[in-house]
């Protein structure tokens, strides 16, 4: 426990239920880790790429095959490819809401379970990059009794209205695509991975037109979302958008069916208001 001490104080053992009573009854799955990408992850140029649309919308990176034939996903995620056979790629999550806080706020997974259910991981000494060291406090906070622990990009750090490409190869998604294998490998490796629920999500996706700033704007009719762990099947892409990813095409996904879905994974009790009123996806669950 001692490598612990300089991530865990007493106080963040007691908020999360670590010295007390549970923070929530038993569950199919113990924990969960949320990756937010905050400001929004372009799906076209990463997990729903387009490459036969004009380029103007396909944009100017390349899909690449993953670990399961068919799955191709963007050359700039080759970390995460290889770990395709233990992902769920929803390319079907879709609202009307393109207000950063307001649609933040509809995958407040934390808030939904309870208000005092979320832990902002910080690993401050550890990896090689800021969002590594922060899922490497996620596996500490998990291991140390942890439910809920959420991993936070730089806040609006994939808002790329301007400059899109180059932001997201140079940085943020070599970053990304370390970060989120290297915490599927170790999860894996220490058998948690099976009992531990892995989200990685921006609050809404980019437009499929790409501006003339070279960026991509506020969109929310499409988003793409990652799951992995906590029993869930592997190796799939679930849902679909049309040829240029601007509208869902195949089972539309609201935030509420998200979080509904999760509370059923994590075996919470009773959900609140504005958790019930989403659907199960049981297409997630089989």
């Amino acid at each position: 426990m001692d490598h612990l001490t300089p991530l865990l104080d007493r106080r963040r053992f007691i908020h999360l239920g670590v010295l007390g009573a549970p923070l929530f009854p038993p569950s199919k799955a113990a924990a969960c880790i949320l990756i937010r990408l905050s400001g929004g992850l372009s799906h076209l140029d990463t997990f729903d790429m387009k490459p036969e649309a004009p380029r103007e919308i396909r944009g100017e990176f390349r899909p690449i095959p993953t670990s399961v034939p068919g799955i191709r996903i963007s050359e700039h995620l080759p970390r995460i490819a290889r770990q395709a056979h233990k992902l769920t790629i929803l390319r079907s999550m879709r609202s009307s809401e393109t207000n950063h806080e307001r649609a933040r706020w509809g995958l407040e997974i934390g808030r939904a379970l309870t208000p005092a259910g979320e832990w902002a991981a910080p690993g401050d000494h550890y990896g090689d990059t800021p969002l590594e060291r922060r899922c490497l406090g996620a596996r500490l906070a998990i291991e140390a009794g942890a439910r809920l622990v959420t991993v936070e990009a730089p806040r609006l750090a994939y808002d790329t209205h301007a400059d899109n490409f180059r932001r997201l190869k140079d940085f943020l998604l070599p970053e990304f695509d370390r970060a989120l294998a290297w915490l599927l490998e170790d999860l894996d490796e220490r058998g948690l991975l099976a009992t531990t629920l892995v989200i990685a999500a921006g609050e809404f996706g980019r437009t499929p037109r790409i501006n003339r700033q070279g960026g991509r704007d506020h969109h929310a009719k499409a988003c793409s979302v990652v799951l992995a762990g906590a029993g869930l099947p592997g190796g799939r892409v679930l849902g679909a958008t049309d040829r240029t990813g601007e509208e869902v095409a195949d089972l539309p996904v609201s935030p509420a069916d998200l979080l509904r879905t999760v509370y059923e994974i994590l075996g919470v009790g009773a959900p609140p208001q504005n958790v019930a009123r989403g659907r199960l996806v049981r297409e997630l669950l089989a």
